[in-house]
């Protein structure tokens, strides 16, 4: 009878990343998908403590032992989402609500050939957006100055460019406009820069038995960079970086045959 060899499983790992985020107090919230994420990597460092004998003229390592094993992993995800935006700049997401209102000759000092963002203050940066029936005046209230000749606007965005050229000169000037209802999502920064929670991977491979990776207590934080303009045509990645922990009660990582329909 001939020798029966085991098959070989070769593997071209494809599948799905959900982020299990811990609150205040260490509890997990439920699992977010991060969306495409085309690479998933887990790297394992251990350090050995090495004996070596003393009782011969050559010193010889007699035994070797690990003491110390490390646990890290990396992600990449192309899925510019809003949500994934908040976990890679460290912030937390916030509806700004803009409410309907006429705003009447407020002072700006502006110089010829610059852009200024209407309804710009520290507690508004955004400034105000959907604006309509814009009167730019001069300080005085005077002189009205004429779109197009003196200026530009982008009503949409609340953008206001001073046309070098025009009758408007360095100075004050007074602007009057009514903003419409608009409301818009922000991420604002100043949140911890390292998540806490669990990680699980559902594996979809191509053409290879599929194995779930689960971990239940992994700190995440943004790592590289975030390309905000870029020359060449390609699609924009964040990466992360993980550190694997072990939970009080269970192991650092948990890697299960996925279950199939019966």
């Amino acid at each position: 009878m001939a020798l029966i060899h085991t098959s070989n499983e070769y593997q071209i790992p494809r599948g799905r990343v959900y982020f299990d985020p811990r609150n205040a107090l260490d509890q997990l919230t439920g699992e977010e998908a991060f969306g495409n994420c085309p690479s998933f990597a887990i790297s394992i460092e251990t350090e050995k403590l090495e004996h070596f004998s003393s009782e011969t003229g050559l010193r010889e390592k007699d035994d070797s032992r690990v003491v110390q094993v490390n646990r890290t992993a990396s992600l990449t995800c192309d899925n510019v989402s809003f949500d994934n935006l908040a976990r890679y700049l460290s912030g937390q997401i916030e509806t700004v609500s803009q409410t309907a209102d006429a705003v009447s000759a407020v002072t700006m000092a502006v110089v010829p050939g610059r852009y200024y963002q209407l309804g710009r203050s520290d507690t508004n940066p955004a400034g105000h957006r959907n604006i309509s029936a814009l009167v730019v005046t001069n300080e005085a209230g005077t002189t009205t100055y004429d779109a197009g000749d003196d200026y530009a606007v982008d009503l949409v965005k609340g953008r206001l460019q001073i046309l070098a050229g025009g009758d408007i000169v360095a100075g004050n000037i007074k602007v009057s406009y009514t903003k419409g209802v608009k409301s818009w999502k922000r991420i604002k920064t100043g949140a911890a820069s390292e998540l806490r929670g669990a990680i699980r991977v559902v594996s979809d491979n191509a053409g290879s038995t599929n194995r779930d990776y689960y971990m239940p207590l992994v700190t995440l934080k943004p790592a590289g960079e975030l390309p905000v303009i870029a020359e060449e045509a390609e699609y924009v990645t964040m990466e992360f970086e993980l550190e694997v922990l072990t939970p009080p009660n269970g192991s650092a990582i948990y890697l299960d045959d996925a279950p199939v329909a019966e």
